[in-house]
Parts: structure tokens; sequence; C-alpha cells
């Protein structure tokens, strides 16, 4: 039988995949893609947290209301607002960082809108959730990466 724990390890590990992508891809000016990775690393990472408690199977790439419904409780209220403010925007350019849009006034291309700035805005937001959660998923859960 699978285990909630090792649930939680294996979105860990791809949590930190996502998250060593990321320079790598402002590096080499690909700052819509940066984006991207910043958020599924920070989605993967509140996977984690909320497969170690259990909560197993949540297939959405918006998921801190999840988060905060499970983890209120359990973490400072000031720590989750600083957490809602680093995780509400990655959620909010997970789509849009990656596929055309369009209207009336023309079409949005995010390889060509998003700019340095942007990726590294991101990369911030996502380093602020990890140096939280990550400390947090080793002290209540003892789950870490080598």
């Amino acid at each position: 039988m699978i285990k909630k724990l090792d649930v939680a390890k294996a979105y860990l590990i791809e949590a930190n995949n996502d998250y060593d992508v990321v320079s790598m891809l402002i590096e080499k000016e690909k700052f819509n893609l940066a984006v991207y990775h910043a958020q599924q690393a920070v989605e993967k990472l509140l996977k984690a947290c909320l497969a170690a408690e259990g909560k197993i199977g949540i297939y959405k790439h918006e998921i801190f209301s999840f988060f905060l419904k499970e983890f209120e409780d359990k973490m400072d209220a000031q720590i989750m607002v600083t957490l809602e403010e680093g995780v509400v925007p990655l959620e909010e350019n997970w789509a849009i960082s990656r596929y055309p849009d369009w209207s009336d006034e023309g079409i949005r291309i995010p390889s060509q809108i998003y700019t340095l700035d942007d990726a590294k805005m991101n990369e911030t937001r996502m380093q602020m959730v990890f140096k939280i959660l990550l400390p947090f998923l080793k002290k209540n859960y003892k789950i870490q990466i080598a």
C-alpha cells in the first residue's frame, strides 16, 4: 500500500526538479517558462504538504485554497499571509505563462510578453515559499530531500 509520506516525498522530489530549472530558464531568457516552472515547483510543494496530511489526489493547479483549509490551524497566521502573497500570484500565472490568448486587441504570446523582471519576481516568490515549507515538512513530517 502506498503511504502518504511516500507520496509527499515524491511530490517534493518533483517540486525540487522544477525549482532547479527556473534559474536555468532565466539564464536562457525563457522567461515565461521560468514563471511556469516556478508555479509548478510551488504547486508540487503544496501538494507534498497536503499529501503528508493524507490529502492525496488533488488534480488542480490552483490549490492554495485546499492548503489554507488544511493548514490554517497548523501554521502561524502571518506565515499563512506570507505564503498567500507568494502562491496566489504564481497560481494566476500557470496558464497565461504557457498558452497564447487572443481578443479583438490582438494575440498575447507568452514567450514574447514575459520579461526578466517577471521571471525574477516569480523566482523570488517561489524561493520564499520553499524557505517556509521545506523546514515545515522536515520538522513536522521528517520529509526532506538530499
